[in-house]
C-alpha cells in the first residue's frame, strides 16, 4: 500500500481535518450558464390578449450549479419540428349553411301560406280536396247459392250491389269500371250498368219526395252457375231489397223477384251482365236505337231518356196545382150499380206479393215468363175486391180468366187479352159499358185511392200495371205520393216515383154495373 499524501494527517481519536487542494493548473475554467433574464411584466391586458404559448409560460427554478472540479457541459436541446397548423374542418360552416336554408325556406313558405287565400297552393291555384268515400247506408248479403262461387265471384257481386244501391241512395251514378273486364264487351256493359242507376236516380231526384235511401238490405239468391274451359262462369241469381226511403221516416219498401245474369272472367271481372228491371231495359232498349256506340250513345241514351222523363214530371206536376186547386172538381160523376170492396183488393195485393222471393197464387195463370204477370196480378186483386168477370162481347170487350187458354168467344171459358195484358185492359176500360167493371181512364192522378190501377209507360209505350195500396199526405193533408203493389217485380209498399218509369195514368175504379 502505498503511503497517504502529506497533506492527510491521522490523529487517534481526533477528528479528521482537511486541507483545501490546490486548483490544478491543468483545469480550464469553469463556464456557467447565463442567468436567464425575467420577462417584463405586462399589464393586465397584455395579459389577457397575448398568444396562448406565451400565457402558458411559467418560470422554472435554476438548475444547481455542478461541481468546481467538473467541467459543465451544456446539453444542447434538439430542435423542435415546427408546429403545423391545423387546417379548419368545412362541416360546421356546411352546417351553418343548411340551417340558414332551411330557415329561410320556412320563411317564405310561411309568408307565401299567409298571403294566398284558403285552400291555394305556391303557384295561386286553389286546390280542391280529395272528398272521402261516403260511408255505405246498407249491406248485401247471400241467401243461398253464394258458396257455391269462388270468392272473387262473390266479392265482385256484394261490391256491385252495393255501389249501385249506394249510389241509388245519393241520387247519383255509380262508379264501376274497376269490377269489369277490359274487352270492349265489357266496357260496353259496364257503361250501360253506370247509365241506367244514373237514369233512376235522375228520375227520382225530380219527384216532388225525397227519395234518397237511409238504409237498404240487397238479398242474393243463386239460381244457376255455369262453367267456361277458360275458368269464368255464368251466375243467374234474384235480387231482393228492404229500401228505408227519406220520405217514408224509416218505413220499409220490399221489392224481389230481379232476374240479374253476369259473366265473369277467371279472375272474378264482370264480362256481361242483364237485367230484368224497369230502368235498365229502358236504357237497353234506347241505347239499340242510337246511330254511335260507347260514349257518345250512352250520352245520347240519356239526354233522350231523361228529356221525356222532365216532360212527364212537369204533367205530373201539373196535375197536383189543378187536384189542389179544386179537389171537388176532379172526382168521378159517373154512377154504377154495385160498389168495389178497396180493402178486399189490398188485402189480396199484400199477401201475393213476396218480400224476398215471388209469391203467386197457383190459382191462376202465370206470365212471368211471357211479358211480365202485372196485369193478370191485378185483374185478381180487383177480382177480389168484387168485380165480376164480364164474357159478353168480343176480345177486348171481356174480361175473363177460366183457363190459360185464350179465347175471345162469349163463353165462360179461356182468357181474355184484357185480362193479363196492359194495353188491352186499358181499352177494355174505355170500351166497355152495360154488364161489368166500371172504371174512368185517365183521370186526374191524384184524385187516386187504394184499390185503383196505375199503369206506367214511356215513349207512348205502356209497359206496367201496379196497384194503388196507400196515399201518402203532405203536412197539410193533401195526396202528394202513393205506395203501390205490384208482380213481375214482386213490390209493396213501393213508393210511386221510385219506379224509373215517369209517366203514369191512372183507372179509377167505381165498381161495377149489373
Amino acid at each position: 500500500m502505498a503511503n497517504p499524501p502529506e497533506s492527510w494527517k491521522y490523529h487517534s481519536g481526533a477528528s479528521r481535518q482537511r486541507t483545501p487542494r490546490q486548483p490544478a493548473q491543468s483545469a480550464q475554467p469553469v463556464r456557467r450558464a447565463p442567468a436567464r433574464r425575467a420577462a417584463p411584466r405586462r399589464s393586465s391586458l397584455e395579459a389577457r390578449y397575448a398568444p396562448q404559448a406565451q400565457k402558458r409560460q411559467v418560470r422554472r427554478p435554476a438548475p444547481p450549479q455542478p461541481a468546481a472540479q467538473r467541467p459543465v457541459q451544456r446539453r444542447a436541446n434538439p430542435a423542435r419540428p415546427a408546429r403545423r397548423k391545423r387546417r379548419a374542418s368545412p362541416l360546421p360552416w356546411a352546417l351553418a349553411a343548411l340551417v340558414s336554408c332551411l330557415i329561410l325556406g320556412f320563411t317564405y313558405v310561411w309568408s307565401a301560406r299567409e298571403t294566398l287565400p284558403a285552400g291555394a297552393d305556391a303557384s295561386g291555384a286553389v286546390s280542391q280536396p280529395e272528398p272521402a268515400p261516403a260511408p255505405s247506408v246498407g249491406e248485401c248479403v247471400f241467401r243461398s247459392g253464394g258458396d257455391e262461387l269462388p270468392q272473387e265471384v262473390q266479392d265482385t257481386l256484394t261490391e256491385w250491389f252495393v255501389r249501385c244501391y249506394d249510389a241509388s241512395a245519393r241520387l247519383e251514378a255509380p262508379e264501376l269500371d274497376d269490377l269489369y273486364g277490359p274487352g270492349a264487351a265489357a266496357q260496353e256493359a259496364c257503361l250501360l250498368d253506370e247509365a241506367s242507376v244514373d237514369f233512376i236516380s235522375q228520375v227520382r231526384a225530380m219527384q216532388p219526395v225525397d227519395l234518397t235511401m237511409t238504409g237498404f238490405t240487397i238479398g242474393l239468391t243463386v239460381e244457376e252457375t255455369s262453367w267456361e274451359s277458360d275458368g269464368g262462369c255464368t251466375v243467374t241469381l234474384q235480387e231482393d231489397d228492404q229500401i228505408q226511403f227519406a220520405f217514408l221516416n224509416g218505413r220499409t219498401s220490399s221489392s224481389c223477384g230481379i232476374e240479374n245474369t253476369f259473366t265473369f272472367s277467371a279472375d272474378g271481372k264482370i264480362l256481361a251482365h242483364e237485367k230484368t228491371e224497369d230502368g235498365f231495359n229502358l236504357v237497353r232498349d234506347v241505347y239499340s236505337q242510337q246511330s254511335s256506340s260507347g260514349e257518345a250513345g250512352i250520352k245520347s241514351t240519356l239526354s233522350q231518356l231523361m228529356s221525356a222523363a222532365k216532360s212527364d214530371v212537369d204533367k205530373l206536376a201539373s196535375q197536383r196545382q189543378e187536384y189542389l186547386a179544386n179537389p171537388s172538381g176532379q172526382s168521378s160523376i159517373q154512377a154504377c150499380d154495385m160498389a168495389y170492396d178497396r180493402q178486399a183488393a189490398v188485402d189480396y195485393a199484400r199477401q201475393w206479393v213476396g218480400l224476398t222471393a215471388m209469391t203467386r197464387n197457383p190459382k191462376w195463370g202465370i206470365y212471368d215468363d211471357y211479358g211480365g204477370n202485372c196485369n193478370n196480378f191485378t185483374s185478381q186483386c180487383l177480382y177480389a175486391g168484387g168485380i165480376p168477370m164480364d164474357i159478353y162481347g168480343y176480345d177486348t170487350q171481356q174480361w175473363k180468366w177460366y183457363s190459360d187458354v185464350p179465347n175471345s168467344y162469349s163463353e165462360a171459358r179461356g182468357r181474355s187479352s184484357s185480362w193479363s195484358g196492359v194495353d188491352e185492359f186499358y181499352t177494355y176500360v174505355n170500351e166497355n159499358s152495360g154488364y161489368g167493371l166500371a172504371a174512368e181512364a185517365d183521370g186526374n192522378l191524384y184524385t187516386a185511392q187504394p184499390g185503383d190501377v196505375l199503369q206506367y209507360g214511356a215513349d207512348g209505350e205502356w209497359k206496367h200495371s201496379v196497384l194503388v195500396t196507400e196515399v201518402v199526405n203532405d203536412a197539410n193533408g193533401q195526396p202528394v205520393e202513393f205506395l203501390i203493389a205490384s208482380n213481375t217485380t214482386d213490390r209493396i209498399d213501393w213508393p210511386m216515383s221510385a219506379y224509373a218509369y215517369a209517366d203514369v195514368r191512372l183507372i179509377h175504379v167505381l165498381g161495377y154495373n149489373n
